[in-house]
């Protein structure tokens, strides 16, 4: 008789189910706090003139559609999940053909409330995505199983693309994590981070001698390793390398790239000429590779994408390079309103740079300042902690289902979920760029809270179901 009591309310994972209620609470305060004036204009905490009015509104239909779930069969999700995902898919490309709104097309219009398709192309993609790597047939190790994966993940990337919202692109790359957990082979993912990190430096100096230079010494290191003819040549290439730096830089980082090159091409023929073939060739193409990739982003940033989209890249890498008065301005306005909170803040609705509006956008993608100026330290280490104990706490969800499809469907939501925390938290203190990412369930913004409400409802749906899986 057990199982029959799994369907009652005891089956439903409550830790869960408190702390995403906690920080849906968290979000409203602050929303309210965001939007409140001291004006005596406030009327009701219902007033939909008003953010927080809005918020409250969309907080209680986001509440009935998670009701509305649970009384639906589980397997119906997994069922009709191309179409779910089929109907994502179509209204990305109608959006395409709406009228631009901060110069992306990712919104409909409608009755005054704007709906964005692309927060729940995010949960349809899920759960897409979870069907196909649950089904018997789906063997990570095989190539046409992913690339089929990775194209059920860059179908939407691509449309959201198109919008315009480099932000939301993003996100699908929690995607990508999660095939990790599903079996892809791991060099991949360190072919991207190296990726990701040679981006990076490219882009801290115009000039990209130098890193050209580093990679050469790199490179070098590696041949000298493998080349073991005299431990005495190993001191002396190594100490030539070194005096290049220090002898020939005041003659231009071209000289000391000559003197790097032809090292580095005299340890490729020694390796050679020692009959190891293997090292010498994978160094020279990976050496060429990362240059040409390096060059070529540093190109591709400063003359072939948006004046809008360097900003923001410059904004984190070289602030020194925008004009404070611009771009530089809100994450600005944002650390200084987080740092002024101190340790416990200024007290709720006692924000001054949240009642004057120095941050723009404070109740959408900028409204952790607002934590961190009422709420303080101690405030914005509760918001996060409370964020990293859900997260936790949905993977253990994922590691104690029966079902494949619901593993790999908690694994998608915690994925999301961390995304989401880490861009916006470290876009908000100057970490990351700003891409415009919401702050799940805190952020301002019926299609979001929509969109985390469906997962989570979905995810506590199958959890309370778990026990009625036999395979």
């Amino acid at each position: 008789m057990r199982l029959g009591r799994e369907s009652d309310i005891g089956g439903y994972d409550w830790p869960t189910i408190l702390l995403w209620g906690l920080l849906v609470f968290c979000g409203w305060a602050m929303i309210f706090a965001a939007g409140y004036q001291d004006d005596g204009s406030f009327e009701s905490f219902y007033d939909l003139n008003k953010t927080y009015g809005k918020q409250l509104l969309w907080i209680v239909v986001g509440l009935t559609i998670v009701g509305l779930m649970q009384l639906l069969e589980s397997k119906i999700y997994r069922t009709f999940s191309p179409l779910f995902y089929g109907g994502a898919a179509l209204l990305l490309v109608a959006v395409l053909f709406t009228k631009p709104i901060n110069g992306a097309t990712s919104w409909f219009d409608i009755g005054g409330f704007r709906f964005q398709p692309s927060e729940f192309a995010k949960v349809s993609t899920c759960i897409m995505l979870a069907t196909y790597l649950s089904l018997p047939t789906s063997r990570m190790q095989e190539l046409r199983v992913k690339l089929t994966a990775l194209a059920i993940i860059i179908g939407p990337l691509f449309l959201v693309l198109l919008q315009g919202d480099v932000g939301s692109c993003l996100v699908y790359f929690a995607f990508v994590i999660m095939l990790f957990r599903a079996g892809m082979n791991a060099f991949l993912y360190i072919l991207g981070i190296t990726a990701l990190f040679l981006s990076i430096a490219a882009l801290l100096y115009d000039d990209t001698w130098w890193l050209v230079n580093l990679i050469l010494l790199i490179s070098s290191a590696v041949l000298m390793k493998s080349w073991k003819k005299n431990d005495l040549w190993l001191g002396l290439i190594a100490g030539a390398a070194l005096l290049s730096y220090l002898l020939f830089e005041p003659l231009g980082f071209m000289v000391v790239s000559i003197f790097n090159a032809t090292l580095f091409v005299t340890l490729a023929i020694l390796n050679i000429l020692e009959k190891n073939w293997e090292t010498s060739i994978y160094a020279s193409v990976i050496s060429l590779v990362a240059i040409l990739f390096s060059t070529s982003v540093n190109y591709i940033v400063n003359n072939l994408i948006g004046t809008h989209r360097q900003e923001r890249i410059w904004v984190w890498l070289r602030p020194e390079k925008c004009h404070p008065l611009g771009p530089l301005y809100n994450v600005e306005q944002s650390k200084f309103a987080i740092g002024s909170g101190g340790w416990t803040g200024k007290g709720f609705l006692q924000g001054e740079r949240t009642k004057l509006d120095y941050v723009p956008e404070q109740s959408t993608d900028f409204i952790f300042c607002t934590v961190g100026e009422e709420w303080g330290f101690l405030g914005t280490f509760l918001i996060i902690s409370l964020f990293f104990a859900l997260i936790l706490r949905i993977l253990f969800l994922a590691q104690r289902q029966r079902s494949l499809f619901s593993k790999f469907y908690a694994l998608g939501v915690a994925c999301i979920l961390f995304l989401h925390v880490f861009i916006n938290v470290g876009m908000t203190t100057g970490l990351v760029p700003v891409i415009g990412i919401p702050l799940p369930f805190i952020s301002y913004g019926g299609s979001s809270l929509l969109s985390f409400s469906i997962l989570m409802g979905l995810l506590i749906k199958l959890d309370s179901r778990r026990l009625f899986v036999f395979r």
